[in-house]
């Protein structure tokens, strides 16, 4: 049940043009007001209403002194360091409500690292990745900037060790190698049973893609709501206390108090 602490939770989601995408990031919305008693409210960067903006507005006219903002995003890119403060900074909302905003799924500390091994471990089992493979490719959306590459070179590190097989990772939409290339790599050095784990938290396009770039080989589905995977987000909601003071905003500036709407 809801308490009535003026402490909110937003998930902020990439979005998909895929309803089924939606339809997991409401199912891990009731999870993780379950799990925290707090509010917790859906919002999405694209394709889908409603954005940042809007929902911080709705919350801080609902009576909200505080919001959590969680991206379900996995690392550092331009999304976290302009679109996200931009947003929050153009809500209107600073002299009324405190915003924290959680790292990136991979920059959320040891605890938040090793549920993510455990929910890609889960996700593997499930796609019939069993003792046997002998390597992993490590899917994922890819990241032009340095700082997002060199978070998925440590998560390949962890999963290599981990799993005490070799890793490679692999990029759908920036950078390389592909899947395939990656695959390919990996048969050129011997590997006969390979695997692909889906760093994604929902289905779409991209993890789609993935799947069809890999026919006869284990792919695991997206993250979705397994329990080491909302357990990690419980953990970025809950990694910070929320501040009190009307003064701290993580480098998001004041800007004048906003009427109470949402459009």
């Amino acid at each position: 049940m809801i308490t009535a602490a003026p402490t909110a939770v937003v998930l902020l989601s990439h979005g998909s043009r895929d309803r089924s995408a939606a339809c997991v990031v409401d199912k891990l919305v009731v999870a993780v007001a379950g799990r925290t008693g707090r509010e917790v409210r859906v919002t999405y960067l694209d394709f889908t209403a409603p954005t940042l903006d809007v929902t911080l507005r709705q919350l801080a006219c609902d009576g909200f002194r505080a919001v959590r903002v969680v991206p379900l995003l996995f690392a550092p890119g331009y999304h976290l360091t302009h679109d996200v403060p931009f947003a929050v900074a153009g809500s209107g909302v600073a002299e009324r409500m405190e915003v924290s905003v959680a790292p990136s799924l991979l920059a959320g500390g040891r605890r938040q690292r090793s549920l993510l091994l455990a929910a890609l471990a889960d996700s593997l089992r499930q796609a019939g990745a069993n003792r046997h493979v002998d390597a992993l490719v490590l899917a994922s959306a890819g990241w032009r900037s340095e700082a997002a590459r060199l978070h998925i070179e440590s998560l390949v590190r962890d999963l290599a060790q981990a799993h005490g097989i070799p890793v490679l990772p692999a990029f759908v939409s920036a950078g390389s190698p592909t899947p395939a290339q990656a695959l390919e790599e990996l048969s050129d050095k011997g590997i006969q049973k390979p695997a692909v784990a889906s760093l994604f938290v929902a289905p779409g396009r991209l993890p789609d893609s993935v799947v069809a770039a890999c026919p006869g080989v284990p792919v695991a589905n997206p993250l979705s709501v397994s329990p080491a995977f909302v357990d990690l987000v419980v953990a970025q909601a809950r990694m910070l206390s929320v501040t009190t003071g009307h003064h701290h905003h993580h480098g998001i500036p004041h800007v004048r108090r906003s009427r109470c709407q949402t459009a």
